[in-house]
């Protein structure tokens, strides 16, 4: 019997809004991922009309975008950026403004699935169509909060959405956190949203400058606190990776009938907040 072919994951990244360093998660989790996965990982833009994935990564003006496969002939392959580090890239063109409407991702990503263990999405911030072509091929989303009222408004009534769609939603990273009198706390928007809090990114000057070089700060800057908490969150996706394979099948000696045993489905919630979570350093 021929073995069957493991397909990659498809994570999507969502915001609400723009400017809460989504499109700075998608290249740093990538980057941290591909220093485990080396040449198994890639990111691909999604924001027909506002690419700035490729700059993250020192890619300016990339000969093949994701443009040109959404609305040319070309092939998949044709497109893929190689950095220097492990980290593939299915870039957009920062000069493409036309109002795209809904496209289908579909034959990208399954092209994608193929080749790759971990496919990332960088999606436009919003519920517009692209928006929801993208997150429609997604195995399980990431979304990007600040934890500040307007956004986190905006992140509740997003999961919503996404939960009528029933597309799967993973956890809730926190971005730009300063820890100022104003921000909500991590207990309160853990409360509110009904979903874990994964990781916590403060807010740190060696982001902008890792983006000014072209190179993610997990790269750049690794010990820096917001590469810190990158690699924890690249942590938490291998090993939801690793639960969701299944189990060595096991022969069971029960009225002479085979059965399969599976390892027990990983609870995200209990890796980050049960009492084994302080052992591995969990800020309270």
């Amino acid at each position: 019997m021929a073995l069957r072919r493991r397909r990659g994951l498809v994570l999507g990244v969502f915001s609400a809004k723009g400017g809460v360093g989504k499109t700075t998660t998608v290249a740093n989790l990538g980057a941290a991922l591909s220093q485990r996965k080396k040449g198994k990982v890639i990111i691909v833009e999604t924001n027909m009309t506002a690419s700035n994935l490729g700059l993250h990564l020192g890619v300016v003006d990339p000969p093949v975008t994701v443009q040109d496969l959404v609305f040319g002939r070309l092939k998949v392959e044709e497109g893929i950026s190689k950095t220097e580090y492990g980290l593939h890239l299915l870039p957009g063109s920062i000069a493409f403004t036309t109002d795209v409407g809904s496209i289908d991702l579909t034959p990208i990503i399954e092209k994608l699935r193929s080749k790759y263990e971990v496919i990332i999405l960088d999606s436009a911030p919003g519920f517009a169509p692209e928006v929801i072509s993208a997150m429609k091929a997604c195995d399980e989303v990431l979304v990007c909060c600040q934890p500040q009222i307007p956004a986190i408004a905006g992140t509740l009534q997003s999961m919503r959405a996404l939960e009528k769609m029933k597309i799967p939603i993973l956890g809730v990273v926190l971005t730009r956190v300063t820890g100022k009198r104003y921000e909500v706390s991590t207990s309160e928007i853990r409360r509110t949203l009904g979903w874990p809090t994964l990781v916590e990114i403060p807010e740190d000057d060696m982001i902008p400058e890792s983006i000014t070089r072209g190179i993610p700060a997990v790269l750049y800057a690794p010990e820096s606190p917001a590469a810190q908490q990158y690699l924890k969150l690249a942590r938490l996706i291998l090993a939801h990776m690793r639960a969701k394979r299944p189990g060595r099948v096991r022969k069971v000696r029960k009225a002479k009938k085979k059965s399969r045993k599976r390892a027990p489905a990983f609870d995200l919630w209990a890796y980050v907040y049960g009492p084994r979570a302080r052992k591995r350093g969990r800020r309270k």
